[in-house]
């Protein structure tokens, strides 16, 4: 019987040869990972994540930027504390000192932050609160309550800061890569509603001018009226009170259309025109939340509601778990879509 510790047996010599040698010769460097592999990777990741995958080798990055619209097209939209309504997660940005400015609006995935006190040096502020990307503009010389982004489609990537003012006759705007209010040339055409449904296109030459479309009108039109663009559409939504009416424009017949039935899309809103948009229920990641239908805060900003367009009862679910929301400068909540920026941000970087 042999006692421990007094064992002549090399224990040592025994457990070197039971290592094995680790071949390393096969194996390839991260930065080789095949699309399809950086995919299913990718398809695991949030906004945040994403964008430090981005930040680990050359190749990711290339990877990350070439299909950042998608992904972030299948992000479901957040709230403008960055709070995602599917999984719960709360989103946490790190902003630059804004102390004694107000952030007035979203637009183009950009907080529109302003001066609260009006100067002669007073200054637009546009972030993007994940990328950081940001750009600061004067203040237009003329009164406004408005500012909002439209992306350019122009062989160089551009986008136009437009800001007015609801009952005002002038339309002041500036483009990207000359940071500074104009009149000049622009021939991009955006379209505007009239308080009573007319709509026409607005065309940013030296002397802006409306064309007015003929469109049928919609009869018995109350409440407040919104215009918003997609890819494929350009909608107007109706709101009376709580309710809420889509029209699609049918550019064959020149008329808006009723929308019945929103397929696979859902229609996010807000009571103050922040945020408001369709988002496509295919895209959303592992979701059990309804769709075919709109979501819409409460007044007390505590609870977010489903509406259903198949007439089914409404839904609620807490939001935030019902804590106040902070302060963060006296905005009221909004909807917050991630794939919105891209477009800016390449204008951004290649002004960089």
């Amino acid at each position: 019987m042999v006692m421990q510790g007094d064992s002549d047996i090399n224990l040592k010599g025994l457990r070197r040869k039971k290592k094995k040698m680790v071949d390393n010769r096969n194996r390839r460097p991260w930065s080789e990972l095949p699309d399809a592999l950086l995919y299913m990777i990718t398809k695991l990741l949030g906004t945040i994540d994403y964008l430090m995958f981005g930040c680990v080798c050359r190749a990711w990055r290339l990877y990350a930027v070439a299909n950042r619209q998608e992904f972030m097209a299948s992000q479901p939209p957040l709230s403008c504390c960055f709070y995602n309504i599917f999984d719960g997660r709360k989103y946490k940005a790190k902003l630059p000192n804004v102390v004694g400015k107000i952030c007035c609006r979203i637009s183009y995935g950009y907080l529109v932050v302003e001066d609260q006190i009006d100067a002669v040096n007073s200054q637009i502020w546009l972030i993007n609160p994940f990328t950081r990307h940001e750009l600061r503009v004067l203040s237009p010389p003329l009164e406004h309550n408005r500012v909002i982004l439209a992306s350019l489609e122009t062989p160089l990537s551009k986008f136009v800061i437009i800001a007015f003012r609801r009952y005002g006759s002038y339309l002041p705007f500036c483009r990207s890569t000359y940071a500074d209010w104009t009149h000049s040339v622009y021939k991009r055409k955006l379209y505007a509603i009239t308080t009573r449904a007319g709509i026409g296109v607005v065309n940013l030459n030296s002397c802006p001018y409306v064309t007015p479309l003929e469109v049928k009108s919609i009869p018995n039109l109350k409440g407040g009226l919104w215009l918003r663009g997609t890819d494929e559409q350009l909608l107007l939504i109706n709101a009376i009170g709580n309710n809420h009416e889509v029209y699609e424009l049918n550019l064959l017949k020149m008329e808006w259309v009723k929308m019945q039935n929103f397929g696979d899309q859902a229609l996010f809103l807000d009571y103050y025109e922040g945020g408001l948009g369709f988002s496509n229920k295919t895209r959303w990641k592992d979701s059990e939340r309804p769709f075919n239908g709109r979501y819409c805060f409460d007044r007390d900003n505590t609870d977010i509601w489903f509406h259903f367009m198949d007439g089914r009862p409404d839904q609620s679910f807490p939001f935030m778990g019902r804590k106040c929301m902070p302060n963060t400068f006296r905005f009221k909540p909004s909807w917050y879509f991630p794939h919105e920026s891209c477009n800016v941000d390449l204008s951004l970087k290649s002004q960089d």
